[in-house]
């Protein structure tokens, strides 16, 4: 129970909000916490580091299992107390897909707020542009326009009619715009759902205290460029949110699976594996290039208003996000093929944390690889590819020692998982890339161990198969 429960947070950040809005949705009242200061470095400290080897908050812990990656959380909270307090994940099918659909689009939501309002503190005073910080905001406006969408056709919540893990880890994003400033009459829905939900039980009981304190937040975003629907309507706004099933559609056979995917995109793997692994064979795919931009062609902006792949749909159901449509495949196919959630909550504990540090590892890899095609060329610096460059080998570290102590051959233990399945495309992308076996041992030996997985060979990208041999950007590392 709650007694058994540690949290180490901190006031007003999303991640930590998150867990807190989780434990009070599920009745977990009475845990043991304790407020730590952002300010005075008090996340690094000796307690934190501790439970969270990064030294970030949230730091949470239930007995012996430590969950701190907060989405991660939220669902082992859920499924072990899964009769206790509200119902988190609805059983519609349609609107499970879409609580998985929002819930990860929650977490690029977060990053491009992350991108402006912290932009000072997270760019080095030598190495910032006007340029940069235009873009920034500029994808923020587009990224409101898009949930001001989604909002004016889901219903009062999220995912529609039920409250959610949608909107318990995506509210305090939308709280912390309107904390800086964002204007209400811009973005019509997205006030009225932060209104709304405000006066929510567990979010009211979670407010963040300096909050309560100093209501009036920062402006940051009061100048956020208006978007264009505004001066049409501000009572509407385009519907990109996917087509929910009307009532109980028999979606059983992977021929009413549809997946546009490119070579050697691990979020375009993962799903491909999961697949794979719950026995899914004979869906309808289609491989596009990146080169052609073949994933801004309209087939693919029907299905996925981002202009990204993976682009997945079941029936009607619609999950782009890649960790969104493996954990849909494993609830909706739990009977089918092999289970990819360990029954032991330590091992379940376990493959969540790791799932989810794994978009970790796949951010700071990607912040290398791409480095040149991310950044335009007068804005790039050496210090920080230098700065990407140690943040990624710090980051391979973590998981070398993470394999170090495991006890079996995967990453939560004696059973391939969902970890596997959203981890393992990441770590065959940096040795692909030439990061050397005989530095990361522990690593190269995951690696090969889990290449001949019938799930994985299927799916292997075709472009490596044709050119085995990668670039050597990471040879050096």
């Amino acid at each position: 129970m709650a007694q058994d429960m540690t949290l180490l947070w901190g006031s007003g950040s999303p991640p930590c909000w998150r867990v807190m809005i989780a434990l009070e949705e599920k009745d977990l009242h009475g845990y043991n916490h304790k407020l730590l200061s952002f300010e005075k470095m008090e996340h690094k400290s000796q307690e934190v580091l501790d439970i969270n080897p990064r030294g970030q908050l949230p730091s949470f812990k239930h007995g012996d299992n430590v969950v701190n990656e907060s989405y991660a959380a939220c669902f082992y909270l859920e499924s072990q107390f899964k009769s206790q307090g509200n119902k988190l994940i609805p059983d519609s099918s349609a609107e499970q897909a879409l609580m998985y659909q929002r819930m990860f689009e929650g977490l690029t939501f977060y990053e491009k707020l992350n991108a402006v309002i912290y932009y000072q503190w997270f760019v080095p005073e030598d190495e910032r542009h006007d340029s940069a910080l235009k873009r920034n905001k500029d994808a923020l406006a587009a990224e409101l326009q898009l949930w001001e969408g989604y909002l004016n056709s889901s219903g009062p919540h999220l995912a529609g009619a039920p409250f959610s893990l949608a909107d318990v880890t995506v509210f305090p994003t939308v709280a912390t715009l309107f904390r800086f400033g964002l204007p209400e009459e811009h973005y019509p829905k997205l006030a009225k759902y932060y209104s709304t939900l405000k006066e929510r039980p567990s979010i009211k009981a979670s407010w963040p205290p300096h909050w309560l304190e100093n209501p009036q937040g920062q402006d940051a975003l009061k100048d956020l460029p208006i978007p264009a629907s505004f001066f049409t309507s501000t009572t509407t706004a385009t519907n990109t949110t996917p087509s929910a099933a009307s009532g109980e559609e028999s979606l059983t056979m992977a021929k009413d699976m549809t997946l546009l995917w490119g070579s050697g995109s691990p979020p375009c793997w993962r799903v491909m594996i999961a697949l794979e692994e719950k026995d899914l064979q004979g869906y309808n795919q289609k491989l596009l290039s990146f080169e052609k931009m073949e994933h801004k062609s309209q087939e693919v902006m029907d299905m996925n208003p981002r202009g990204q792949l993976p682009s997945f749909k079941h029936g009607s159901n619609v999950l782009n996000e890649s960790y969104a449509a493996c954990i849909y495949l494993e609830s909706q196919f739990k009977s089918q093929g092999n289970n990819l959630i360990p029954d032991c909550p330590a091992e379940q504990a376990m493959m969540y944390q790791r799932m989810f540090e794994g978009l970790t590892l796949n951010q700071k890899m990607a912040d290398v690889i791409y480095y040149n095609w991310k950044v335009p060329e007068g804005e790039r610096h050496d210090s920080a590819v230098k700065r990407n460059r140690e943040a990624l080998n710090t980051e391979l570290k973590l998981w070398e020692g993470y394999l170090q102590k495991v006890s079996g051959s995967f990453l939560a233990g004696k059973s391939f998982s969902l970890a596997d399945v959203t981890v393992y495309p990441s770590i065959a992308y940096v040795f692909h890339y030439g990061l050397s076996e005989e530095r990361f041992p522990k690593l190269a030996a995951y690696y090969n161990s889990l290449k001949d997985r019938p799930s994985i060979k299927a799916s292997w990208p075709p472009t490596w198969l044709e050119n085995p041999q990668g670039l050597d950007l990471l040879k050096d590392l």
